[in-house]
């Protein structure tokens, strides 16, 4: 503990924490130790919210599943039967991936400002970088263990295979970092747990529904194809989808350049407006 010497020459020892003058702290224009502590914060929340993001998504899974496997009728256990099953399991995987990804930081980010929590990270050195980059990793690690709960279930009753792993894990870090993207803005936007439950309800629940998630895009009408089609979640979850089944590869590129230009933009936003306090402050 350090001693400074008072005005009368009697040494006083220095509380915890105090400010001390004498000593700069310096780091780059990334402050990797604050990033590397507000990341391992939110990892560690996420370890207690493992029945949310894991065994939730998964039963929801396998009720929708099980639904339609028994609607087939008579096509259960047929070549066109299987194909649509097999059809439907990459879309519950990416539904899992996006549905966790978008939730983890909004939930994080208005649960902070509610209870004051957020004026912690507002006093500490750590910039919107830091603070950005924290927020969409973990959420997006708790989207990726989520969709991969999912597929692990699929793997004991149905034979899921990939035909592109490597496809496959572009397109889940493409939709997952745009979903937890979503989820900042959410937060940050979000003044009361009413408006988190309206943007979940009415914003992200129908464009999720709306992507292409249990139906072909091809056999829709075209006013509704059209809408689809200007969906940026369309693009994630028809390219997992490409890479578990290995057909339609040629709509693969269109599908990477729709999501680097979404999150790209989407960054930018939540990066501009997390440096500017945006409804943090108050």
């Amino acid at each position: 503990m350090d001693m400074p010497v008072d005005g009368v020459g009697a040494e006083t020892p220095l509380p915890a924490g105090a400010y001390r003058p004498d000593r700069r702290r310096y780091h780059g224009r990334f402050n990797t130790l604050g990033f590397l502590t507000l990341l391992g914060r939110e990892i560690k929340r996420l370890r207690k919210l493992a029945m949310l993001f894991l065994v939730a998504p998964g039963l929801s899974a396998a009720l929708y599943f099980t639904v339609f496997a028994f609607g087939l009728g008579d096509k259960r256990g047929t070549p066109e039967g299987d194909a649509i099953l097999a059809f439907l399991v990459p879309g519950l995987v990416t539904l899992s991936l996006l549905t966790q990804s978008v939730q983890i930081p909004s939930f994080s980010i208005l649960y902070a400002k509610m209870e004051g929590a957020i004026l912690d990270q507002l006093m500490a050195p750590v910039g919107a970088a830091e603070m950005l980059a924290a927020y969409v990793l973990s959420a997006m690690a708790a989207g990726v263990a989520s969709g991969a709960a999912v597929w692990v279930g699929f793997l004991i009753f149905w034979q899921a295979p990939m035909a592109d792993p490597a496809l496959v894990l572009l397109f889940v870090v493409l939709g997952s970092s745009m979903m937890a993207t979503f989820g900042v803005l959410t937060g940050l936007i979000s003044v009361k747990w009413d408006h988190l439950s309206a943007a979940m309800t009415f914003v992200f629940t129908p464009l999720i529904f709306l992507s292409g998630l249990f139906a072909p895009v091809a056999g829709m009408p075209g006013v509704l194809r059209a809408i689809v089609q200007a969906n940026p979640i369309y693009y994630a979850i028809d390219g997992v989808r490409i890479g578990f089944l290995g057909q339609g590869q040629d709509q693969a590129a269109l599908a990477v350049l729709v999501l680097v230009a979404v999150n790209v933009a989407l960054l930018a936003i939540a990066g501009t407006l997390l440096h500017r306090g945006y409804r943090l402050r108050n």
